[in-house]
């Protein structure tokens, strides 16, 4: 599982909460990996690094099946594509070209394929 997400986000809280948009609170976008992580029987320590000032990653590996869960946060960063054409900033918050989520999510499945077995 990969997912890139800003802690500015007006649509989807980092720290979780509720919004006018949703019928349920969301909940903390660190907590929610980690369950993800979890789920798919992942080490228990997540390893934290620094992709960009205000990007980082933390990856939980060794999990069943080879998986991995891969959570980018975007400091200051909306509920927009990194590294694509941004969105009304008054809508979704501010942009960030720090990472590239495409490019990053394409060698995320290069490296885990699905299995065909």
């Amino acid at each position: 599982m990969i997912a890139f997400h800003g802690t500015a986000d007006p649509i989807v809280p980092y720290d979780g909460g509720k919004v006018a948009m949703a019928p349920d609170p969301f909940p903390s976008v660190a907590s929610w990996a980690a369950k993800w992580a979890a789920r798919n029987r992942c080490e228990p320590e997540a390893v934290e690094s620094a992709v960009a000032p205000d990007v980082t990653l933390v990856e939980h590996t060794k999990c069943a099946h080879d998986a991995t869960v891969a959570l980018y946060t975007i400091q200051g960063g909306g509920h927009q594509w990194p590294g694509g054409k941004p969105l009304p900033e008054w809508l979704v918050g501010p942009s960030s070209d720090s990472v590239d989520a495409t490019s990053r999510i394409w060698e995320f499945f290069l490296q885990h394929p699905l299995s065909r077995e």
